[in-house]
Formats: structure tokens, sequence, C-alpha cells
């Protein structure tokens, strides 16, 4: 009995881990997951400045486009066999941010954390 439980088991390991390798995100999805974190934060921050409309909204436009090329320049996403791992390398240190598996990314950072690296 210990040894069909033992079979069942690795098999059931086996699935699962082949399931991940299949199912791993590519890394232009981390970018976006990152990308997508930092937006709500730039927006939320623009928002509490007293500025006029236009102004948020240009102003906005530019936080992103310089928060992208931050993020392609300084983010590495490594592929490991199972799933993937996003680095942001920041003064110097590489952080992880995000964990990809099962075709999802999933943010180790949050709204606190970006807004720390964006000052």
């Amino acid at each position: 009995m210990a040894k069909k439980v033992f079979v069942f088991l690795t098999f059931v390991v086996i699935a699962v881990l082949v399931a991940m390798a299949l199912t791993k995100p590519e890394s232009w999805k981390h970018q976006a997951a990152v990308r997508e974190l930092t937006m709500k934060v730039v927006g939320q921050k623009m928002a509490d400045i007293p500025l006029p409309q236009e102004f948020v909204s240009t102003g906005t436009d530019m936080a992103m486009g310089a928060a992208g090329a931050f993020l392609q320049s300084n983010m590495e996403v490594g592929d490991y066999f199972f799933l993937s791992v996003g680095f942001v390398n920041y003064h110097g240190q590489s952080v992880p941010v995000t964990v990809g598996a099962f075709g999802n990314v999933y943010v180790l950072v949050d709204e606190e954390d970006v807004k720390h690296m964006i000052r």
C-alpha cells in the first residue's frame, strides 16, 4: 500500500513540474506586471499634486516613459526550468520583484516599495 502511495505522489509531483515548465510566463509579462504597479503608484502621486489636468496627464506620461526606460535597462528575468524570476538592479543590488509560474506573474513588491524606489 505504501509503495502505491509513493508511486502516485511521485507521478503527481512530476506532472506538476511538467505543467510548471510548460506554462512559465514570458519575460515581457514580468515587465508588464511591474509597469502596471508603477503606473498605479505614479497616478496616485500625480493626483496628489494640485495641477491642471493637462499638466497631470503630461507629467504622468513623462513619468511612465522614465519608468519604462528604467525597467528596460535595469530589469532582468532569470529563466529557470520550472519558473522565472524578475530582478531589478537598484543601487548596485539585484532585487527580486516578480516570480512567474503556471502562466502568471506574481509581484513581490508592494506600492510602498515602488514609492521608495521612485524617490
